[in-house]
């Protein structure tokens, strides 16, 4: 099978997915092979039925994703990487992204907008709020209606935690004075470029704002996964999932590329 994880891929997710707490489940046979399974669905967006068999069957597959989910493994796994401060960290960037969502995604229990379904311009959406360090590798990841503004997407993406950013780069869809007040009590710096309507404008240093290209090269890096291209699930909670686990992929194969 194509794209399967490497042995010093795994050598990051084992000790994690190998750890069994209460709620945990009956350990499926070989953890390896769900996990290329999961990584299998993100990169082809194929609904879990058509999962090949080599993975082993889709349901137990599918239930081993959502209990990992649930259990909030793809959050520690994250948190792991950003912990180990391997990366700088100290100029830090957001953004959004506006993903479509597949007419199947709609239909939760509860109604669409509790799972982070709306509509925009772009029909029916949700959006991906991501905030990244200076090589582009995720921190915090969080999911909106499509419609929401980029700017409220700012409080849950710093509030998730991760390394505290010195300075802080985003477009103009950030200006706000609220923003930049709070970067200050941080004891950081927003570096954001000004709307032409402000009385007094303080210009960005330009070349520290051009990194800022390296939260859009993640955005693309995440949207190579069909799975996250295209919302599919009906639930956010499984759409976060997907994002995350192809995030973490990103930080892996960043290191594994390295070594």
């Amino acid at each position: 099978m194509r794209n399967l994880m490497s042995d010093d891929e795994w050598l990051f997710f084992e000790p994690f997915l190998h750890a069994q707490g209460p709620k945990s489940g009956r350990p499926p046979s070989n953890h390896r092979l769900t996990l290329d399974g999961i990584f299998w669905i993100a990169r082809t967006g194929a609904p879990w039925r058509d999962l090949p068999n080599y993975f082993g069957k889709w349901s137990s597959v599918y239930r081993q994703f959502r209990r990992w989910t649930l259990l909030g493994v793809w959050d520690v796994l994250l948190d792991a990487l950003n912990d180990a401060k391997a990366v700088p960290d100290t100029v830090q960037m957001i953004d959004s992204t506006i993903i479509r969502a597949h007419h199947q995604a709609a239909g939760a229990k509860g109604g669409d907008s509790k799972e982070d379904l709306g509509r925009s311009k772009g029909g029916f959406t949700s959006k991906i709020h991501l905030r990244t360090n200076a090589e582009g590798l995720p921190i915090a990841l969080e999911i909106s209606e499509g419609q929401t503004s980029d700017y409220k997407g700012y409080a849950p993406l710093m509030e998730w935690g991760g390394p505290d950013a010195k300075v802080l780069l985003a477009d103009k869809g950030y200006d706000a004075n609220s923003i930049r007040d709070d970067m200050e009590k941080r004891g950081g710096y927003a570096m954001i470029p000004m709307r032409k309507n402000r009385k007094e404008i303080t210009p960005a240093d330009d070349f520290v704002y051009g990194l800022r290209n390296q939260v859009e090269r993640c955005f693309n890096k995440l949207k190579n996964a069909r799975r996250v291209a295209t919302r599919y699930d009906k639930t956010m909670l499984s759409f976060l999932g997907f994002v995350q686990v192809t995030s973490i992929r990103v930080w892996v194969k960043y290191f594994v590329n390295r070594t």
